[in-house]
Order: C-alpha cells, then sequence, then structure tokens
C-alpha cells in the first residue's frame, strides 16, 4: 500500500539510507546531493520540504519510508502551475511506486491546489522516469538541448506535461 506523507524528524535515518546512493541521485537536480550526508538530511526535513507555495511528502510503501514526491508551485502570471519531481530508493524501484505516487501527487495538485498544469524536467538518459509520466498522461512537449550540465557531462532534458482536462 502506498501513501504520502508529511515528512517528520524521525525519517533522518530512512532518508541517509535511501538518499546515499549515487544511483539514485544521478539524474536529479543539483540541489539533491552525492554524497548525501546527515546534515543534509537534517536540513531537508528542518528546512528544505518548507519552501513556501512547495507541497513535498514521503512516499511511504508498506509502512516503509520509499522515496518523495513533490510539487514547486510557479509565482506571478504563471501561479497556476508547478514542476513535480520525485525520486525512489534503488530497493523500491521495479515496482510502479513511482507511478503511483506520481498519480497521486497530480490528483493533489488538480482538485486540492486547482493548479492547472504540471510539467517534469527530466534527463534524456533517464528513460524509466519518462516512462513514469507517460503512464501518467503526461505528454512531451519539448527537449531541450544541452540544457544541464552535471557531473562533467551535458544533457538533454526532456519536458513532459499534464494540463487539467476541463
Amino acid at each position: 500500500m502506498l501513501t504520502l506523507r508529511d515528512y517528520d524528524n524521525s525519517d533522518i535515518e530512512a532518508l541517509l539510507a535511501l538518499a546515499n546512493n549515487k544511483l539514485v541521485s544521478r539524474f536529479l537536480v543539483y540541489t539533491f546531493p552525492y554524497p548525501y550526508t546527515r546534515a543534509d538530511a537534517e536540513w531537508w526535513i528542518s528546512a528544505g520540504v518548507k519552501a513556501e507555495g512547495d507541497v513535498t511528502k514521503v512516499i511511504e510503501y508498506n509502512g516503509q519510508f520509499a522515496g518523495s514526491v513533490g510539487i514547486a508551485r510557479k509565482t506571478g502570471w504563471r501561479d497556476h502551475l508547478a514542476e513535480i519531481g520525485y525520486w525512489l530508493g534503488e530497493p523500491y524501484w521495479g515496482n510502479g511506486i513511482a507511478t503511483q505516487a506520481v498519480q497521486q501527487m497530480t490528483d493533489y495538485a488538480f482538485s486540492d491546489l486547482k493548479l492547472q498544469k504540471l510539467y517534469a524536467l527530466i534527463l534524456a538518459p533517464n528513460t524509466v522516469s519518462m516512462r513514469v509520466v507517460e503512464k501518467c498522461e503526461y505528454e512531451l512537449e519539448g527537449v531541450l538541448k544541452r540544457e544541464v550540465f552535471k557531473d562533467g557531462q551535458y544533457y538533454d532534458v526532456h519536458r513532459f506535461a499534464k494540463v487539467l482536462k476541463i
């Protein structure tokens, strides 16, 4: 069973154990460091998940901390949309958990937050993540060439989006 819930200080150990993995961080944003330290986990739980306008949840699978999903709301003339992001610890890969979490967060963003559009930015080699959003009916809007420089190389970014159906 999958649930999305708020972070708690008791999540530090599980967060640290799953996040300190190069295979987890390799396609994530630069603010998700590797190595992932206790200080990173403590900061994330005390401040990082509390960014104004953002909603970040623990993905809990069968009662265990499995990863995280969140949305970062935009402001001004783009305040009707948000970027969605997610990650899972390696032991939880390949079970459809990310797809369930993205779908739950998407439904919440459209129904409760009244957002009109969500988008995901996915590095080109991360085809598994592309498949996750496709299963949730996100569509490819475009490819941004050499958009990201990470770990000594440039990556194309695939932008997927889902618009609220009216």
